[in-house]
């Protein structure tokens, strides 16, 4: 309800989406999420050896000559890189395949499970990200380390490779913008910066704000509807109990009608200078009916 809440900067509100679906759905999609994370990060070590072998002046079986040394400075850079690439990538497989196991034996058992998580996945996500950022930086420098002594097919190879990488960036950084824009906003910039992207592409935070609240009402109708498919004596709170606006929509949510527009009847009460919830204690259902249906007048 409040415009003027600032960005969390958090690194996994994804999962806080995942957190708001059924037991038995988000059960099945946290132990998918983790077997993603960690079936990746063991295939992708296949990859990352092979671009290893690719720009290392060792990867032939020459040894690395002094003829074939070429720029040390860049080669040894490339190694430096790629020995933290291997390191991260075997990490997210290692830590992928442990909360793997833990979501299989305890998601199930476990209400909160999906949200308890939320911290192993923004860090899985950090490695994964890092993955994705330390790969491209090694394949720059494995084209230049391998293809340096011709400057024609190095400029093209990079120019190729940097063309292609920024355009699929940019595909998956725009889809991310408009599929979930509560999940963008409250990663703050550390998402668009790491991808290179910040810089490239400007947001219209007001825009993204807005886009953001429309989604924060559909994941919290969605959750109060699956609640009372569950619990249907389930009844909603208030979160601001000076809301007026609130209040209305609390009270319509309980008798079922999620998706009513309660803005009219808020209306009429302003109208007649009732700006706050509390202003409306020990008024008769008779008189809030004047304002509203009557059903929504009893629970109000």
């Amino acid at each position: 309800e409040d415009d003027r809440m600032p960005s969390m900067g958090l690194t996994s509100p994804p999962s806080y989406a995942l957190a708001l679906e059924p037991m038995r759905v988000r059960n099945e999609r946290i132990v998918a999420l983790f077997e993603a994370y960690a079936i990746f990060g063991a295939l992708f070590m296949g990859g990352v050896w092979i671009l290893y072998e690719y720009g290392s002046p060792y990867g032939y079986g020459d040894g690395g000559g002094e003829e074939d040394v070429g720029n040390l400075v860049v080669r040894r850079i490339f190694a430096f890189v790629m020995a933290v690439q291997l390191g991260v990538n075997a990490l997210l497989a290692l830590f992928g395949a442990l909360m793997w196991i833990v979501s299989i034996n305890l998601s199930s058992s476990h209400e909160d499970f999906v949200f308890e998580s939320r911290r192993a996945i923004g860090y899985l996500d950090h490695l994964l990200l890092t993955t994705v950022k330390l790969f491209i930086l090694g394949l720059l420098l494995g084209i230049y380390s391998n293809l340096s002594p011709h400057l024609p097919e190095t400029v093209v190879a990079l120019v190729i490779v940097t063309a292609i990488y920024l355009r699929g960036a940019a595909i998956a950084f725009q889809h991310g913008l408009t599929i979930a824009p509560l999940e963008f906003y409250h990663t703050g910039d550390w998402l668009s910066t790491l991808c290179c992207l910040k810089f490239l592409f400007r947001v219209d935070n007001e825009k993204l704000k807005a886009a953001a609240k429309v989604r924060a009402q559909e994941l919290r109708k969605r959750a109060y509807r699956e609640r009372k498919k569950i619990d249907p004596n389930f009844r909603a709170r208030v979160d601001n109990t000076n809301s007026m606006g609130g209040l209305l929509r609390v009270a319509a949510i309980n008798l079922g009608m999620i998706d009513s527009d309660v803005s009219i009847y808020e209306a009429r009460l302003k109208g007649d200078w009732f700006n706050e919830a509390n202003q409306l204690k020990n008024r008769s259902v008779e008189c809030l009916s004047h304002y509203m249906p009557l059903r929504l007048a009893e629970e109000v």
